[in-house]
């Protein structure tokens, strides 16, 4: 995994050079990742569970807004601002 620690800005600070494109296709394998980390037997741990479920969604809803440029409802979003400043605003 690109970041060891879950952590959307530890993501973004790793791919923010990459073209649009690049950063979905390591979005999309990374939110894969976290995904199976929660379904892993012997990893039943909260902190594992709660650390793959938030990610991953973080992970997801920065792919929408590559792909999709959907402006959120709620603008104090963690990750449209992530989004905002390094790709530009939806």
């Amino acid at each position: 995994m690109i970041s060891e620690n879950c952590s959307i800005e530890e993501f973004v600070e790793t791919v923010k050079d990459k073209a649009p494109w690049e950063v979905i296709a390591l979005a999309v394998e990374e939110a894969t990742q976290a995904d199976r980390m929660i379904h892993r037997t012997g990893l039943r741990s909260e902190l594992v569970f709660f650390c793959g479920r938030r990610y991953s969604s973080h992970l997801k809803r920065l792919i929408a807004l590559l792909r999709y440029t959907v402006k959120p409802r709620r603008l104090n979003d963690e990750v449209y601002h992530l989004y905002a400043a390094h790709w530009g605003n939806a």
